[in-house]
Parts: structure tokens; sequence; C-alpha cells
């Protein structure tokens, strides 16, 4: 935004041009007067239990940016089918910044919307969430993926319950709805209730496992699930080229390389330039299409520089989030709390590989020019200076032909 200031100078006025919101602190993503951190990662769970909103971007950028949260800071929540949150009786429940369903329901599925804000800051982000009916469950949504070769043993624990007041430790069952409850014994081994080990894994190990468990709230008592979706590596096999012909002496398939598509990285292209604001938030995202059979055996990793997030020079300030699977593709995101002229100079690769093969690609940050936006102030600004000794140059004219006017009156004049 340009800010233009009057100023008489030797007798006459002309403009001056004060500033041009050209600072990086203006430069980022703005929405209503809030800087925008972006989405959250979309989250989906089952009707009928608790549930516990939190934005775990926003609360990276409160302790990174060491932002006070105190009585001069309120935080405000909407929805996009509910704007007004707080009619919702004592089923709905804003705690601090995190938002309570007690217990969740369908309707409400949808977007949330957040303004963090004080006198010194504001910052703005959303949250997308999907609450399946009971036994409509997309349980290649709701479940977390993992994988194992066979004759490993596999621990997995309760995944992101830490914030609930327990009653109990979990339970576990394999399957669903009507599971069948796991006990300690020589295949299964329940670690201090949160884990469970599955010793010597086989084929018949496939399948789903889920924790439940009772959490209490404001002295009422609601039931929490979370899902592991369990998929047994086949061993992989070499196959001669003269014994590639296929047959039809069994109908069973196995996942091995040779009918396993290696990982194809659809986004970003190798060798992108993503531009960005100097002090501004960024999401990188990473896909790759496998197809509908390895998702959940792909494994799709960021690197700095050849290192992993955690260990290069970037930690604390860029971590990539947990990937996603859906549709036969496998998503990562790196985010960026704050970009720096440094992190132009990192090499960022994002690396694909299941059994059958393997690809990279590798982007590259710059910082948008400022003078592209001088570009755009320049001719603006010349347009205003030279109406501005337009109109200087008409009064003068004016004031100049008035003036010889008056002269030549006075001559003809008789006294």
């Amino acid at each position: 935004m340009m800010t233009f200031k009057s100023q008489c100078v030797v007798g006459f006025c002309m403009w001056i041009i004060l500033s041009c919101g050209l600072t990086p602190a203006c430069a980022v993503p703005v929405k209503a007067g809030c800087e925008v951190i972006g989405e959250e990662i979309e989250d989906f769970h089952a009707q009928g239990e608790a549930m516990a909103i939190r934005f775990p971007f926003l609360e990276a950028n409160i302790w990174y940016r060491k932002l006070p949260v105190d009585n001069s800071t309120t935080f405000q929540l909407f929805h996009s089918k509910r704007h007004d949150l707080r009619n919702q009786g004592h089923r709905v429940i804003q705690k601090g910044r995190v938002l309570w369903l007690l217990p969740s329901l369908p309707s409400d599925s949808g977007t949330y919307t957040y303004v963090f804000s004080s006198d010194t800051f504001c910052l703005t982000g959303s949250f997308t969430m999907t609450i399946y009916e009971k036994g409509r469950e997309d349980m290649d949504m709701m479940s977390h993926p993992v994988s194992v070769k066979p004759d490993n043993n596999l621990t997995i624990e309760c995944p992101h319950i830490n914030h609930f007041n327990r009653l109990e430790s979990p339970r576990w069952f394999k399957g669903f709805h009507a599971g069948v409850p796991l006990k300690n014994g020589t295949h299964y081994e329940i670690l201090s209730g949160d884990a469970l080990t599955i010793r010597n894994v086989s084929a018949e190990d496939e399948g789903l496992y889920t924790c439940w468990l009772t959490v209490i709230f404001n002295n009422a008592k609601y039931n929490v699930s979370r899902t592991w979706k369990l998929q047994v590596l086949s061993p992989v096999t070499s196959i001669p080229e003269s014994h590639t012909e296929p047959t039809t002496k069994s109908q069973d398939v196995t996942l091995t390389s040779s009918n396993l598509l290696p990982p194809y990285i659809t986004t970003p292209v190798n060798g992108s330039v993503i531009e960005s604001r100097l002090g501004s938030s960024l999401v990188i995202q990473c896909k790759a299409f496998v197809a509908d059979r390895s998702p959940v055996i792909t494994e799709l990793t960021w690197l700095v520089d050849g290192q992993s997030v955690e260990s290069s020079h970037l930690h604390g300030r860029v971590f990539q989030e947990s990937r996603r699977v859906s549709d036969g593709h496998v998503e990562a995101l790196l985010v960026f709390l704050e970009v720096y002229e440094e992190d132009t100079r990192a090499k960022l690769k994002c690396v694909a590989e299941n059994l059958s093969g393997k690809q990279d690609v590798v982007i590259q940050i710059k910082l948008e020019d400022s003078m592209l936006a001088w570009l755009v102030v320049a001719p603006v600004a010349s347009f205003f200076f030279m109406l501005v000794v337009c109109v200087f140059l008409h009064l003068l004219c004016r004031k100049q032909h008035k003036h010889n006017d008056y002269i030549l009156a006075r001559q003809n004049s008789t006294f």
C-alpha cells in the first residue's frame, strides 16, 4: 500500500511518496489483516468418540516466534457451517486453543478457521476434518499405515492420546467393529498398555489393529479409538528374464518387485524453483503416484543437503509432516515456519522409494524479487508526478495570462 503526502515547496505543491509497503514483514500472505499460516493436516475420525481439535502448525509458530500467550491474546474459532461454536451446549467446548467435541458427530465435519491475535500480531489458519457415520467409516483414511517383512517383530503404539485424561490403559483389538480382543501371550505382547508388539509377523497378521480407551472430561466418560492398518510384505523374489511369461498355474497374487510399480513423483517437478517471501511461512508438497497396491510400503522423505530434516541446520525452523496415503498416492509436506535467505542455498530433495524402485527430485527456494513490486509502483508514481506537473503548468499559464491582461488594461485607461 502506497502512502502519499502533500507538501508545498517554493510556492507550489507536489506529491511525495513516503512509503510503499515493500518490507518483508508486510510481504507475507495476509487475510483480513492477519498473517496466514496455512492449512493444518486434515484429520478423519468416527462419530460418537471424544475428539480434541488442535492446531500443530499454530503451536509450532507460537513456539518458534516466542509469541506471548497471556491475557493480552485472544483465540477465536469459526466453523464453515456453524459460524458460532459457542451455542452448541456442553457438547462443543473450547478450552484455550483446543476445541473439544464430546462426542463428535458427522455434522462437525468441515473446515475450522482460527484467529490468534494480540495488539502486536495476528495469525490465522484453517483445519479440515471429516467425521464418518457409524458403520460407514473409510478405514483407508482413518487408519495409520504400517508395513513389515515376515518373521520380524513389530511394535505399534496407540497414537495421539497423550492429551487425554485417561481412566485406563488402551485395550487392543484385531479389527475395528467387534474386533477380537488381544491378550499377552507368545504372539502378542502389550507393553505398558500403550504399545502392542506382534512377534514373528506372518501373512495372517495383516489387517486392522485398534486401541480403545476410556477418557474423562468434566467428570463425564467418553470413548476414543485409534487404528493401524498393517500390511505384511512378501519376500522379494528374483525372476529371470527368460521366465517372465505370465502363468495360470496359481491365482495367488504376491506383492513382489516384479509386479510392484516404482514410485513416480508428480509434484514437484525436478529442478523446480519455489518462490517465497523473506520471513513468510512456506509449505512444499511432495506427492508420488504408486498405484493402488503399494502406497503403504512406499517411503517418502525430504532431505536437506543430503541429511534428514531433523539432522540438518534447518532443524527447529523446518520440519517434515508425517506422510499421508490416499488414492494410490503418498504425500509428504516440508514446512518452513519462516523463510530465511540461507534457505535459498539449501539443496532440498524429495526421495520416494519402494521395493521396485526409487526416484528423487531436487528443488530450490528463491526469494521473490522486490523489484517486481517496484515495477508496479513506478508507473503509478510516474502517473501522479506527471499529473501534478500538468496541473502546476496549467495553473502557472493561467496566472501569467491574467497578469498580461491586467497590464494591457492599465495602458489603455485614462486618469
